[in-house]
C-alpha cells in the first residue's frame, strides 16, 4: 500500500516537473522568436505602441536601444502640469533623437501652462512636423489663466513655409488651438495639402478672411472657433459633412455645402439662427445634427421670426444655453416643433451672474405660441444636464412631456456647478455653507425624482 502511493507520488511530482519545462521551453522559445523578427517588423510593432512605452523597450538589449527612434506611429506630448522648462526639454530631446518617417501623427498639447516656451522652440517643433511627413498635426496652446494677457504664437509665415520642399505634403489633418496663422498661411494647407480632412483653427487672432473654396475632394471636417478678428467666411465645399463655427456675426458662409450633416454654432453668430432664420435656410434643412451653443448674452434683441428653420432631416439637437431664473424656456420647445423627425433631444443650461445690461440670446414664448397643437411622434431621447429643479426647467420638462407621448427614455443629470459658480459669501461660517450646499443638492434630487414621476410607467427615467 505504501509502495503504491509512493509510486503516486513521483509520478505527480514527474508530470509537474513536465510542465514547468515545458512552460521554461516556451517561454524561452518566445523569447528566441521576437529576436528573430527582422528589424522592420519590430518597429511596426513599437509603432502601435504609446510613444513612453516604446521608449521603455531600449533597456531591454543593445539591439532594442535605438529601434523606437524610427517609429512612425503616434508622438504624443502632453504636459500635464509639468513645468515649463521640463516639457520643452523632454519634447525638444525626443523630437531630436527620433528618426522615423513618415509619422502618422504629431500632437503636442501645452494646456495647463500660464507662460508657454519660447517661438523659437515651438518653431522647430513644426518644422519637425514638416520634416517628419506627418498625416496629423495637433498644436495646442490653449491657456487656463485668461485674465493674464498673453500673446498667442504665431504660426511660421508662407515664405518660412515655402522654404522647405513640399511642405505637409501628406497632412490629412490640421489642429492649431490658440495659434495665430495668418490667412495666406490657411490658403496654403487647403490648396497644397490634397489629402487634408480635417481643419481646425481656435483662438487665432490673425486669422480674418476665410475661403474654404473647392476642390478639395477629402475635406471632411471644418472648424473655426473663437478667432476675434474674423471679418468674413465663404464655405463652398461639396465634401464637408461637420462644421463648427463659433464666433462673431457675420453673413452666413455656407454657400455650396450639400453633404453638410452636422453643424455646431455658437457666439453670436448662433443668434442669427434664431432671430433671422430666413439666412440659414439653404442648408439647414440637410442637417441631421445641431449643436446651438447660446452662452453669449447680448445687449439688444430684435423680435423672434415665428417661423424658425425647417429642420427635416434632424435627428439629434443639443443646445447648450445661459438660463435666468424666473425667465420661460419654452421657446425651446418650437425648435423641437421645427424638427418633425427628431429622435434625441440634449439640453444643458447655465445660471450665470446675474447682469442687467445683458439679455438672453433667445426670445421669450408663451406656450400656446411654442405649441400651437402640435404633437411630435418620433421623439425618443430627453437629456436635461446640470438640472437644478427650478420651475422654468420643471415646466419645460412637463411640456416636452405633453408634446411628445413617443418618449422612450428621459435622462435628469443633477450634477451642476452651481454653488461653485454663485460662490455662498465668505462671512458665512463654513460648515454652515456646507450644509447649505448639501440641501441644496438634497433638493434638486428631490425636485428630479418628482419630475420623473410625470412620465409615463412605460418610460425609462434615470436621474444622476
Amino acid at each position: 500500500m505504501e509502495m503504491n502511493k509512493h509510486k503516486a507520488n513521483s509520478v505527480a511530482q514527474n508530470s509537474r516537473k513536465r510542465k514547468r519545462k515545458e512552460k521554461g521551453i516556451g517561454k524561452h522559445n518566445a523569447s528566441v522568436g521576437i529576436e528573430k523578427l527582422p528589424d522592420d517588423m519590430l518597429i511596426a510593432i513599437l509603432s502601435c505602441m504609446r510613444l513612453k512605452d516604446a521608449v521603455k523597450t531600449s533597456i531591454f538589449s543593445r539591439r532594442w536601444r535605438y529601434l523606437w527612434r524610427f517609429t512612425s506611429g503616434k508622438l504624443v506630448f502632453v504636459d500635464r502640469e509639468m513645468e515649463t522648462e521640463n516639457f520643452k526639454s523632454w519634447v525638444n530631446h525626443i523630437l531630436q533623437l527620433h528618426r522615423g518617417r513618415p509619422v502618422d501623427s504629431l500632437i503636442i498639447r501645452f494646456i495647463n501652462l500660464v507662460l508657454g516656451p519660447q517661438s523659437s522652440d515651438i518653431d522647430s517643433w513644426v518644422f519637425s512636423a514638416i520634416h517628419k511627413d506627418v498625416k496629423k498635426f495637433e498644436l495646442n496652446l490653449k491657456r487656463v489663466e485668461f485674465n493674464l494677457p498673453v500673446q498667442n504664437y504665431e504660426f511660421p509665415n508662407i515664405d518660412k513655409l515655402l522654404s522647405f520642399k513640399y511642405p505637409f505634403v501628406s497632412l490629412k489633418s490640421l489642429i492649431l488651438v490658440h495659434v495665430d496663422i495668418e490667412d495666406e498661411v490657411v490658403q496654403y494647407f487647403l490648396a497644397s495639402c490634397i489629402y487634408i480632412e480635417c481643419l481646425c483653427i481656435r483662438g487665432s487672432n490673425a486669422t480674418k478672411n476665410l475661403h474654404v473654396v473647392d476642390p478639395l475632394p477629402n475635406l471632411k471636417k471644418l472648424e473655426v472657433s473663437d478667432c476675434p478678428n474674423i471679418q468674413s467666411m465663404e464655405i463652398n465645399a461639396m465634401n464637408i459633412v461637420t462644421c463648427t463655427y463659433q464666433g462673431s456675426k457675420i453673413n452666413s458662409p455656407f454657400m455650396k455645402t450639400p453633404n453638410l450633416r452636422e453643424l455646431t454654432l455658437g457666439g453670436l453668430f448662433c443668434k442669427s439662427f434664431i432671430f433671422k432664420p430666413n439666412k440659414h435656410s439653404s442648408y439647414s434643412a440637410t442637417l441631421v445634427k445641431l449643436v446651438l451653443n447660446l452662452n453669449t448674452r447680448v445687449r439688444k434683441r430684435t423680435n423672434s421670426s415665428p417661423d424658425l428653420p425647417q429642420l427635416h432631416s434632424l435627428k439629434r439637437l443639443e443646445l447648450n444655453a445661459v438660463a435666468k431664473i424666473r425667465r420661460g424656456l419654452l421657446f425651446f420647445i418650437s425648435l423641437i416643433k421645427a424638427s418633425p423627425n427628431l429622435l434625441e433631444f440634449r439640453i444643458e443650461l447655465k445660471y450665470p451672474t446675474p447682469d442687467p445690461l445683458r439679455l438672453m440670446p433667445y426670445p421669450s414664448v408663451t406656450w400656446q405660441q411654442a405649441r400651437g397643437g402640435f404633437c411630435h411622434k418620433k421623439l425618443k431621447v430627453v437629456e436635461m444636464i446640470s438640472f437644478i429643479g427650478y420651475e422654468e426647467e420643471r415646466d419645460l420638462l412637463d411640456k416636452i412631456a405633453e408634446i411628445a407621448p413617443s418618449i422612450e427614455k428621459v435622462l435628469i443629470d443633477t450634477r451642476n456647478t452651481y454653488t461653485r459658480d454663485h460662490k455662498l459669501r465668505r462671512s458665512i461660517p463654513r460648515e454652515v455653507r456646507k450644509q447649505m450646499k448639501s440641501n441644496f443638492r438634497r433638493s434638486t434630487e428631490s425636485h428630479a425624482m418628482v419630475m420623473a414621476c410625470r412620465f409615463p410607467l412605460e418610460t425609462k427615467v434615470v436621474v444622476k
